[in-house]
């Protein structure tokens, strides 16, 4: 992680390098989140609080056309939000976690597509996730 001393201008720099990365992948042929896109595949459980690693999580439950499939922003419709989360991490502020649901191929998110984004491009290695089985 990348620091001037300025979280602000390093939460927006954060942002450019995400985006840029989602560019130059997108030319790469970089597609789309995988969703399942069936509220019905939501089970009725209770979640489990738990650290999450980021590479597990492999999509989302509804389609995010504002990230590719590795979560980078495709669009600067995100940007505000992005940089709030991001200028979140660099101050130290706590973030609520993540929600995702855990099928046999990895997880999905159902709540927290800018988290899991930001915390990717800081590069942090997991993230703290309530888990539906």
């Amino acid at each position: 992680m990348l620091s001037t001393g300025l979280p602000t201008i390093d939460a927006q720099d954060d942002f450019r390098r995400a985006r840029r990365s989602g560019r130059v992948a997108r030319l790469l042929g970089a597609g789309s989140p995988r969703s399942l896109c069936a509220h019905a595949m939501l089970p009725a459980g209770r979640a489990r609080l738990e650290v999450v690693p980021l590479t597990s999580i492999v999509g989302t439950i509804e389609p995010t056309p504002g990230f590719d499939a590795r979560f980078r922003p495709t669009t600067n419709l995100v940007r505000s939000r992005w940089e709030r989360v991001a200028l979140a991490h660099r101050t130290g502020k706590t973030l609520p976690p993540v929600t995702l649901v855990r099928r046999p191929e990895g997880h999905y998110v159902i709540d927290g597509r800018h988290r899991v984004s930001v915390a990717r491009a800081l590069k942090l290695d997991d993230i703290e996730a309530w888990v539906r089985a």
